[in-house]
């Protein structure tokens, strides 16, 4: 019997780190879906500045030389890490706002990715080019 409880012992302690580790990925691996290897840089109207956790996200109208607008959407460390490192508040930019974004972009395509850098209208930046961590 005792060998029994063993190997239940085992089996729960393997399942409860198995659980733990795709809870943590299912956060924490949101960065491989970027294509760390190359920037694109865009110019926009802020629509949206979410600063909450996990993730602040920027949402921005970016139109084209035909005037068609493309909705854009940037992703970003936690507040608190913006604001230690950045000065950033939830007040750092607004809706309407025009910014400068470069990111590293989706690796799927879409119109998305992981802020490198932005520069506001009125001149202010945000260098955040240091590699990310995948």
């Amino acid at each position: 019997m005792q060998a029994l409880q063993r190997h239940f012992l085992r089996l729960s302690f393997l399942v409860t780190a198995l659980a733990v580790t795709n809870v943590a990925m299912a956060h924490h691996g949101s960065r491989i879906s970027y294509d760390l290897s190359k920037t694109v840089t865009l110019k926009g109207i802020v629509k949206e500045f979410s600063y909450e956790n996990p993730h602040i996200y920027i949402t921005f109208e970016v139109k084209d030389d035909n005037g068609n607008v493309t909705l854009w959407a940037a992703e970003t460390d936690p507040p608190a890490m913006m604001s230690r490192k950045f000065g950033w508040s939830r007040h750092y930019i607004k809706p309407g706002d025009e910014v400068t974004v470069s990111l590293w972009p989706s690796k799927v395509g879409s119109t998305r990715g992981f802020l490198a850098r932005l520069v506001t209208a009125d001149g202010r930046v945000t260098d955040h080019t240091e590699q990310p961590q995948q």
